[in-house]
């Protein structure tokens, strides 16, 4: 299923993605067998999450595979009722068409979130990963024509005075704390034990996620995702700290020969700004699912996403 991708193939590595010990049981990873063959599996990252005033275990369902000569014979059916059997939230984030169809018809959910958005260092690459194949043939000279104009953006960006310094990620952790507690947060609760996991990584498999913040309390975790350049999460006072934390980046951007900045809007007034610094609204929002038998999302909540939330990047 992920023939390029060795890291998969490897314990240590899927131990760590589903948060399992060094040995035992990973019960975030299920396994579909017959006659003692593997063929199906589904992935569930446990994490915590906050809906208004209250917190309650939950698990973020990714990599649905099942074997593609058994496909349609009721393996990710039985997987995914084994995993709404737990007693927490499940979560989904931008599931395949064939994964939503099987989530949506066992009680799945849609919830409000924010929108990625995008800075073409390189136009051509956002435009032969964005266009559709038959018009793909044109990216050469749309490139040539529309580059100067992010060129020029990007120049206006570096040459902005930062005061934003490199910090260590739980130097960060109260000013996170402080904005998740706010009585009408929904989304991932990003404490010590998950930014320990997330953050910190696991040497040679994930990248170091760096981070930087302000005496104003504004900050940004980041780091290559290559050919991307990640911004995980951010916070800035205002749209004038937004455009000094945005220069930081695209310097950083730019050393490691990024192709594309990549960053979440969760408001429509981050879009506004991120869209006057040159930023690029996404084809989609981020689609959010959830299954609860507990907990009912209002319609007005809105999921506070970042892009280290679920299985994005890993």
């Amino acid at each position: 299923m992920w023939p390029s991708k060795k890291r998969r193939r490897i314990e240590k590595y899927i131990r760590w993605k589903f948060r399992g010990k060094e040995t035992g049981d990973v019960n975030g990873l299920l396994l579909a067998l017959e006659n003692n063959k593997v063929v199906g599996q589904l992935g569930l990252i446990p994490v915590k999450f906050k809906h208004r005033s209250e917190i309650y275990n939950a698990q973020w369902a990714c990599d649905l595979m099942v074997d593609p000569e058994l496909r349609k014979t009721g393996i990710g059916n039985k997987l995914f009722t084994e995993a709404l059997s737990r007693d927490m939230v499940s979560l989904g984030n931008n599931p395949s068409p064939r994964a939503e169809k099987v989530m949506l018809s066992i009680g799945f959910k849609p919830v409000q979130s924010g929108r990625t958005m995008v800075f073409p260092l390189n136009v051509k690459h956002l435009m032969n990963w964005a266009l559709p194949e038959k018009i793909k043939f044109a990216i050469p000279v749309a490139g040539r024509m529309i580059q100067p104009y992010y060129s020029l953006k990007k120049n206006s960006l570096l040459k902005i005075k930062s005061d934003f310094e490199i910090a260590e990620w739980k130097n960060l952790n109260e000013l996170i704390t402080r904005r998740q507690e706010s009585d009408d947060y929904t989304g991932i609760v990003h404490d010590i034990e998950f930014m320990s996991w997330r953050v910190e990584g696991l040497e040679n498999f994930t990248p170091n996620i760096k981070t930087i913040k302000n005496k104003e309390g504004s900050y940004a975790l980041h780091s290559e995702f290559k050919p991307y350049y990640q911004v995980y999460d951010w916070y800035c006072k205002d749209n004038s700290e937004l455009k000094k934390m945005l220069s930081d980046i695209t310097a950083a951007a730019i050393k490691t020969e990024a192709q594309t900045i990549q960053i979440v809007a969760n408001s429509h007034e981050e879009e506004i700004q991120l869209g006057k610094a040159g930023f690029i609204k996404s084809r989609n929002i981020e689609r959010i699912i959830y299954y609860s038998k507990k907990l009912s999302i209002d319609s007005k909540a809105k999921f506070y996403f970042t892009l280290y939330d679920t299985d994005l990047n890993l």
